[in-house]
Parts: C-alpha cells; structure tokens; sequence
C-alpha cells in the first residue's frame, strides 16, 4: 500500500537522527523527534493517505480475480474493454474503503469480497462517489445464519440500517452469481436497498405491481424470493431493481452496460 512507502523515507529520518545523536551530537536528537511524529502521523491516517493515492492512481484487480469475474459475472462480461476496467479499479476501491469482517472464518475470501464489491460498484456506477455513506461495514458468513433481529429464520442477508452493518451468506452469493436463473444476486438486492435509503426515491408503482413485474421478467414469486433470502420480509422494490443489473432478465429499455 502506497502509506507503507510514505513511511519509509520517515523512518529512515529518524534513524538518520538517532545515529547522528549518538556518535555526532545530542542536539541532532530534534530528528529523532520530528520522524517519531511522522512516522505515527502517517501509520493514524495511512486509510485516507491510501484512499487519496488510490483515487488518483486506481488498482486493478489481480489477474485470477479478472478472470473470476470474466467467468461468472454476467454484467461484466456485457461491459466495453474501458468501462470493464474501470468496473474492475472501482471494485478494487470499494475493498479499500469497507471493512470486511468475518464471522464462522477466519477471513473473507477474495472471491466473496469481489462478488460484494461488484454488486456494489454496479448499483452506483455511474456515480462519482462509489461509496456508501450508510454502510461501511460488511459481515460475511459461510452460510446461512441468525441474527439478533431474525433470531428464528436463518437468512442469506440482511440490510441493518440502524448500525449501518449489511450481512451476508457467501454460499448463497457464490449461488446467486452461478446460478442467476434461479437464485437472486444477494448483494445486488442489498446494496440497491441501501441505496434507496440514500436516496429516498417515492416509488411510483405499489409493491404489488413489482413483484407482478418480478414475475413476469424472471417467473419468481414472492414466496420464492422470500426462501432464496431466508426472511419472510421482503423489499420486493429492491428485488425488481437489483433484476435490472442481471441481463437476463433486461427489457429492451432497461440501461445496458456502458461501453
């Protein structure tokens, strides 16, 4: 990361310092001072001075993660070779900028992570800021799981908008990406509710009316969805807005990925 490199000349400044204290002169002892400070300033802020660096200068993804999602990510697969990079380096960002946090493992795959950051990326694309300043915070389970809001029903995900935590099963979004036809993508459907409470957009058709829709685009009803979730509770407004990122199920006036 770009903040290790900035430490360096720091550190070499003050071991500079504290070898001329020590055979030259005490008084060279304000180096030693002066880097201890640096070194710390820049180890405290090291997420925004990577964050300022990376913006300016975008990562891409490592080649097996390019290919990951060359394979399975149908989206992606529909983007021109500018917009794919870009896609890519965004992902890459969403990483840095989100806290991924492990629960029944020991860490997140990179897989999962990428399949997360995607979702993500694809719901905000188009926007400058890729982040969400609602949900910073991302809890990955193996699978299904409880949680102290549906204690009873074990789920796939879940959007906590109060601790601005958003929860997920990774086998149901590797299922979610490899079998589209018959799971929905998870992450898609979260990260567009998320959104939503960002933005408060009235919805100008019933909830009725979009899982009609649903129905129509993909064959699924309510009751299907409700068990590819694992939660009686449904946002079928986000359900009909996360099936407009999966090609399969676009009308022809649906927004097509840019070239």
């Amino acid at each position: 990361m770009f903040a290790r490199l900035v430490i360096v000349p720091f550190v070499l400044f003050t071991l500079t310092g504290l070898y001329l204290s020590w055979e030259v002169s005490t008084n060279y002892s304000w180096m030693i001072i002066i880097g201890v400070i640096l070194v710390a300033l820049t180890h405290v802020f090291s997420p925004q001075v990577n964050w300022w660096w990376y913006t300016r200068h975008p990562m891409d993804l490592d080649p097996e993660m390019k290919a990951f999602l060359e394979r399975y990510d149908l989206y992606y697969k529909e983007l021109g070779p500018v917009a794919k990079t870009k896609f890519r380096q965004r992902i890459a960002l969403f990483q840095m900028g989100n806290e991924f946090m492990p629960q029944g493992w020991d860490s997140v795959p990179d897989d999962i992570q990428v399949i997360i950051g995607a979702a993500a990326v694809k719901v905000r694309f188009e926007e400058d800021n890729l982040l969400y300043s609602n949900c910073e915070k991302i809890v990955v389970y193996p699978t299904a799981f409880p949680s102290p809001l549906y204690q009873q029903e074990w789920h796939s995900s879940e959007w906590f908008s109060e601790d601005g935590v958003v929860l997920f099963a990774a086998e149901a979004l590797v299922s979610g990406l490899r079998h589209p036809v018959k799971q929905l993508d998870l992450a898609v459907y979260e990260y567009c509710r998320i959104q939503s409470e960002l933005n408060s957009v009235p919805r100008a058709e019933t909830e009725d009316d979009a899982w009609k829709e649903i129905h129509v685009r993909t064959g699924w009803t309510e009751e299907q969805v409700q068990k590819m979730i694992g939660l009686k509770t449904v946002d079928g407004f986000a359900v009909l807005q996360a099936i407009q990122f999966q090609p399969l199920f676009q009308d022809p006036g649906t927004l097509q990925g840019p070239i």
